[in-house]
């Protein structure tokens, strides 16, 4: 068997500091991971998802390149084991909240049936699957479809609870999180100490009072695509945020309002105006010279 071989950059750092592990099992595993996150994530690469257009960054000729090629470039998703370990938390904090609101009849979406493989609607929790009948213990939420399709638009919500009208977001608070969209909070409530500069766990939480901008606009798009696209009545969108540094939670609500996604639904239709006379968009985020974004796509296809 061939050696395997890891390119150098961040992920080759990580593989190599999981190999000097000094505990070999803990290595393997972050070695485990690495691999792992390495394949192919089975995300479509044919549609333009919700949450890239909500991005400051987001560069439509990119968007364009990627459309036309169905392909991320190679380099295109760089991780750490940390980066990981952060994605598998929240995978487990949408599936607590999910089976609670699966508990109580509240969670309409897509359920996948892994006995026979089927995908079916269902407006509460399933008595059993719709094609073979297999129990509720071989039903998986497969959360909320929401697709655009004259706009190549796709992504999905985390749950759709229809008593409400509303679709559901879930979300984890760290500093991170905060650090990279709100770090003028963040400097707020941090506070000299013996051990230096640290936050105010206790006041940033309480003074924590609206989901962060990036979330805000995602679920803007969410609503416009559920009410104009997919035959979805919703209203609102009821985000549950969980604290990492406490496990404390709160709710917060956000109403529809399509003027915030009118400008990103018409940079959608020019970019598949775009693709139908074969036309490539300038990148609006830098002009003739290029984003990382899209240069990433021209040194791909070199």
């Amino acid at each position: 068997m061939a050696p395997r071989v890891v390119k150098s950059g961040p992920r080759l750092t990580e593989y190599l500091n999981a190999v000097k592990s000094p505990e070999p099992l803990f290595g393997d595993v972050q070695k485990h991971v690495l691999d792992k996150a390495a394949k192919p994530s089975g995300r479509r690469q044919d549609v333009i998802h919700p949450s890239e257009m909500v991005k400051s960054d987001w560069c439509h000729l990119a968007a364009y390149h990627r459309l036309l090629l169905e392909v991320e470039p190679a380099e295109k998703r760089k991780t750490t084991f940390t980066r990981e370990n952060i994605f598998e938390e929240g995978h487990r904090t949408h599936s607590k909240w999910q089976r609670w609101l699966t508990e109580m009849g509240r969670l309409a979406g897509d359920w996948k049936c892994w006995y026979c493989g089927a995908v079916f609607w269902n407006d509460t929790t399933p008595a059993e699957c719709h094609q073979c009948s297999a129990p509720p213990s071989c039903l998986e939420y497969a959360e909320v479809p929401l697709n655009a399709g004259p706009l190549r638009i796709g992504g999905k919500a985390d749950g759709y609870s229809p008593h409400d009208f509303a679709l559901i977001e879930i979300k984890t608070l760290g500093l991170g999180s905060l650090r990279f969209e709100r770090p003028e909070f963040l400097d707020r409530y941090t506070v000299e100490t013996d051990h230096g500069r640290l936050p105010d766990m206790t006041r940033l939480w309480r003074d924590f009072r609206r989901p962060l901008p990036t979330a805000v606009r995602q679920v803007q798009l969410y609503m416009y695509v559920a009410n104009h696209f997919e035959d979805l009545p919703v209203d609102r969108t009821v985000f549950f945020y969980d604290f990492k540094p406490t496990q404390e939670t709160k709710s917060f609500t956000v109403t529809f309002d399509e003027s915030f996604s009118e400008p990103l639904i018409e940079a959608a239709a020019a970019i598949i105006d775009c693709l139908q006379t074969d036309t490539p968009p300038f990148c609006n985020i830098n002009g003739r010279s290029g984003c990382p974004s899209c240069v990433e796509f021209k040194e791909t296809n070199k």
